[in-house]
């Protein structure tokens, strides 16, 4: 039997600048209403149907509408029709509108945030939805919406000074200068060591995620288009032992891919190997010793 679709509303309001005068530059609005409708496209494509896209035609299963500004700065209202399929039903475990709205929600914060550089906690009512999600998946993603949000920040700083994504009840996205800057962030010339274990690892992709030390926190990592011999097995390595409760820790040579204020979007590893002996503290072997 063929289920009712689901429609969510939430609010794009542009703020600042311009838009305090309840009017936007038409091109740069332009530009940022493409970006962002075509980044919330890609991510509800892949939380409705399971597929990630990143051009070509999109599943019906979801289709995002845009109603006329009003005032109050700008506000645009969007509502986004879900169908009920497979895949969604298996996340959701069952079909409803007070299951699908929290896990929409939280998928369109957490991945347009991780791709913003801004930290983003699952809301608890949405963490049981998350389990089933491939992580890999959800990176592609946070990957793939980089570009159109670039985009979605061409007014900030031209023609507004913020442009925010609301649900009903919940701030979902907040994108000013200090986003737009994250996502400009350029390659350094600059090659650094660095001592630090691998934690997740895409061999398909070159795509991972490392624990930097100085940042006492995971950073994102992708491998140079042309590593050193051995680059990717060394990787594959850390992953392994850290996997098994080891320490995982090897030596890269990396480039910083920055933000012109210095902040860390990701690094790029051009190689790896296991740390000399002599390098070891202690005697102990950084690799293979439990932690």
């Amino acid at each position: 039997m063929k289920r009712e679709p689901i429609l969510i509303t939430y609010k794009l309001k542009f703020e600042g600048g311009d838009a305090d005068r309840h009017q936007l530059e038409a091109y740069p609005a332009a530009q940022s209403l493409e970006g962002i409708i075509w980044a919330l496209s890609i991510t509800l494509n892949y939380g409705v149907t399971g597929k990630i896209r990143q051009r070509g035609d999109l599943s019906r299963a979801c289709k995002v509408y845009i109603s006329p500004p009003k005032r109050g700065s700008v506000l645009y209202e969007l509502n986004i029709l879900v169908q009920d399929n497979a895949f969604i039903s298996l996340v959701l475990g069952g079909w409803a509108i007070n299951t699908a709205t929290p896990y929409i929600n939280a998928l369109i914060g957490y991945v347009f945030n991780s791709a913003l550089g801004v930290a983003k906690v699952i809301p608890a009512r949405a963490t049981k939805y998350f389990k089933k999600l491939n992580e890999e998946d959800l990176q592609k993603v946070v990957h793939r919406i980089e570009p159109p949000l670039t985009r979605g920040h061409a007014a900030i700083g031209k023609t507004a000074t913020t442009v925010s994504l609301r649900a009903k009840n919940t701030d979902l996205v907040l994108m000013d200068a200090g986003t737009k800057s994250y996502l400009e962030a350029r390659l350094k010339d600059d090659f650094y060591y660095l001592d630090a274990n691998v934690t997740s690892f895409n061999v398909l992709t070159g795509n991972g995620r490392l624990y930097h030390p100085d940042e006492d926190s995971t950073v994102a990592f992708s491998l140079s288009p042309d590593p050193f011999a051995g680059t990717k097995n060394i990787l594959i390595e850390s992953m392994k032992q850290y996997s098994a409760g080891r320490c995982g820790i090897v030596r890269m040579t990396t480039q910083r891919v920055e933000t012109k204020e210095g902040r860390l979007k990701k690094l790029i590893v051009a190689s790896a190997e296991e740390i000399p002996q002599s390098d070891w503290e202690d005697g102990v072997d950084p690799l293979r010793s439990k932690r």
